[in-house]
């Protein structure tokens, strides 16, 4: 694992995982107090499509990076 922290072509697979994982951290905050102050029931639904959105497109990027990653760390052994 110490080489692929060492490889800057995975940079952008890690970036996405620390996105992720901040997109998280704040949309457990954020979304729980947008929810609790919503003002009309079609600002709700429509604060909830935004937020099925963002957390579909979060696995995805996470499957994405995920298998990225994994890709390298797997060509990285065979190599030895």
């Amino acid at each position: 694992m110490r080489r692929l922290t060492h490889d800057r072509a995975a940079l952008p697979s890690m970036l996405a995982l620390v996105a992720v994982a901040v997109f998280w951290a704040v949309g457990a905050v954020g979304g729980i107090r947008f929810l609790a102050d919503t003002s009309s029931p079609m600002t709700l639904l429509v604060g909830l499509y935004v937020m099925l959105a963002g957390v579909a497109v979060s696995i995805i990027v996470t499957t994405l990076a995920l298998n990225d990653l994994m890709g390298r760390y797997a060509r990285l052994r065979t190599r030895r």
